[in-house]
């Protein structure tokens, strides 16, 4: 387990990491981006915190992903993926050209 800022967190397993690399490049198929994107490399970092903060479905987090690529064209990018009873912080500096 590793902790930050005061939180456990339990360390990913090689079939979660597999799991997570199998959603981010079916999101990246779908989308059109490489997986070495900036677009890509940013819903990666969201993917990992979705499966931190508990959801460890990957149809659940498919379907995140296809919310988040929404996220990505119409709106700032949030900084983070939203935990129950947290609000996800915005950055008006950040954009995404697909």
């Amino acid at each position: 387990m590793t902790q930050h800022s005061g939180i456990t967190k339990p360390a990913l397993q090689p079939d979660d990491v597999a799991m997570l690399k199998a959603v981010l490049r079916q999101w990246c198929q779908e989308k059109s981006y490489d997986i070495g994107s900036p677009a890509a490399q940013h819903v990666a970092r969201e993917l990992v915190s979705w499966f931190e903060c508990g959801i460890r479905n990957q149809q659940k987090l498919s379907c995140l992903m296809r919310h988040m690529h929404l996220e990505l064209n119409s709106f700032s990018i949030l900084t983070y993926a939203p935990c129950a009873g947290s609000r996800p912080t915005m950055r008006s500096d950040q954009s995404v050209a697909g």
